[in-house]
């Protein structure tokens, strides 16, 4: 069968003008998520731009709906003052822009549907308020993570004055802007020395020293980490706020 020349040459023409246009888009994504990685890493002072994401494909959609899925900023390892090395998470969500902040990827003040932060401290970064070098952190009931006001972890690990590791279950509780680590079980530990493998994991902290924006609303465990989180809603984007060390006002 012979398929006319002028049939293939329009196929050919669409799908050039078709991967032209992906391209254009392509590009123009990333150029918005590479000045924003930037300029983030500039305010944070960060050894390397933080992984930005844009929601949104096509890109250029979201000049007709009026709006993009999600601005978010993700940093690891992060140096963060009186507690070492955290991994932090800024995201806005359902965010009202327009053609013009589109295409120059600016969206200062533009509007948000929500503002999420969230911080994790590991085992070394926790391991380091409580002076055990070689802490672990995990959930003790094999289940999905809960986020809220409370939450349990298992901790294990050799505190101060031990010559072996010991292993407690601990509750996670934020009562207004504080947060209480509160040894509950003990799982292992050398016979007649309960109590002091529980004073041993017992911290309190003030979440308003932590960048979060505020206090804490939620603690949860995953993945071998603590999670605190805050959130706000109708909130105007500015990059300072992706920070993930750059305390923010509302």
């Amino acid at each position: 069968m012979n398929i006319p020349r002028r049939l293939i040459f329009s196929v050919v023409s669409i799908v050039l003008v078709v991967g032209l246009v992906l391209l254009v888009d392509l590009g123009l994504a990333i150029r918005a998520e590479r000045k924003t990685a930037q300029e983030v890493r500039s305010i944070a002072g960060l050894a390397t731009d933080p992984r930005v994401s844009i929601g949104g494909f096509p890109y250029l959609l979201s000049a007709l709906t009026g709006e993009v899925s999600g601005i978010s900023a993700v940093a690891f390892d992060v140096d963060v003052p009186e507690f070492g090395m955290l991994n932090a998470s800024t995201s806005y969500s359902t965010v009202e822009i327009t053609p013009s902040q589109l295409i120059s990827g600016d969206f200062s003040s533009a509007v948000a549907e929500l503002f999420s932060r969230t911080l994790s401290l590991d085992g070394v970064a926790l391991g380091n308020q409580l002076n055990i070098t070689n802490l672990e952190i995990a959930n003790p009931y094999d289940i999905s993570p809960g986020g809220g006001v409370a939450s349990e972890v298992q901790l294990s690990g050799t505190p101060v004055g031990f010559d072996k590791p010991v292993t407690v279950v601990a509750a996670l509780r934020l009562n207004g802007p504080w947060f209480h680590l509160i040894p509950r079980q003990v799982i292992s530990a050398p016979e007649g020395r309960e109590k002091d493998a529980l004073a041993a994991f017992q911290w309190d902290l003030d979440t308003r020293r932590l960048p979060l924006a505020q206090q804490a609303e939620a603690v949860y465990v995953r993945g071998g980490s603590i999670y605190f989180e805050t959130q706000r809603r109708n909130v105007q984007v500015q990059v300072d706020d992706l920070s993930p060390i750059k305390k923010v006002n509302f």
